[in-house]
């Protein structure tokens, strides 16, 4: 795993920390701030708002929580910077931790998942193209379906296939 430390900048985020249960958006008519199922995402940084080279977001994720499944994305470059805490990054089938000022970069092709398995919560940026309109959709979907992960592997694969995500 290839690292990076940088300064760290305090980030304040709108979102409750203990906000549970079903998704709720917490922004204005923007749509920025979501919480589900204990964790909250923040977008700093839409597509449209760079002019279409990249996405900001912020994730907290409580402890315990089993974060994003193994996937690749075929044209996305996608990277995490560590906020706070420390996340369990799976990367080419080899799990390890990255903490507080971590910065990785996961480049098209390369299976990748995150989760926190740690007794403490977790706050991390992600950059990458689209990745707002991932996150957006995402959260509608949660609010029409009444069990998560949902039980139609198909619907699942053509949400990821139209973010240029593939679950594997």
């Amino acid at each position: 795993m290839s690292t990076t430390t940088l300064d760290r900048v305090p980030f304040e985020s709108s979102a409750p920390p203990d906000s549970l249960g079903s998704p709720v958006s917490l922004g204005t008519s923007d749509r920025r701030n979501f919480a589900f199922m204990g964790a909250t995402i923040d977008i700093h940084a839409t597509l449209d708002d760079t002019g279409a080279s990249t996405s900001l977001i912020e994730l907290g994720i409580p402890p315990h929580f089993p974060g994003a499944p193994p996937h690749l994305h075929e044209h996305m470059t996608e990277g995490f910077y560590i906020l706070e805490g420390t996340i369990d990054v799976l990367r080419d089938g080899v799990w390890s931790q990255a903490r507080r000022g971590d910065f990785l970069l996961i480049p098209p092709g390369v299976v990748h998942a995150y989760r926190n398995s740690t007794d403490q919560p977790a706050r991390f940026l992600v950059m990458a193209p689209g990745h707002d309109r991932f996150f957006v959709e995402l959260i509608d979907w949660m609010h029409r379906e009444p069990i998560w992960p949902p039980t139609d592997r198909q619907a699942l694969v053509a949400f990821g296939r139209r973010h240029d995500t593939i679950y594997v």
